[in-house]
């Protein structure tokens, strides 16, 4: 009976495990990471960019909030579209 328990209990990983195998990760699993660290980055950068020019305070402040909104308006787009398929 106990070994009907264990049996019962297995997973996938568990069994590839007694094989010498391992499950494999996803095209996903690997690039999402990696786009989002390259989307900090690029955020990063222009907020760099953007304080590091020679601009006056209010149109600063005035290209930021342009800049933010630009950026939130491309990622709300691309969900929709990632969700859309």
């Amino acid at each position: 009976m106990d070994a009907f328990k264990t049996l019962k209990n297995l997973d996938k990983d568990d069994i590839l495990a007694a094989l010498g195998l391992q499950s494999s990760k996803s095209a996903a699993e690997y690039v999402l990471p990696v786009l989002g660290i390259f989307s900090a980055g690029i955020l990063v950068g222009i907020g760099v960019g953007l304080l590091a020019a020679p601009k006056a305070g209010e149109e600063l402040r005035r290209e930021i909030g342009r800049q933010v909104n630009s950026v939130r308006d491309r990622a709300a787009n691309a969900v929709e579209e990632a969700t859309a398929n």
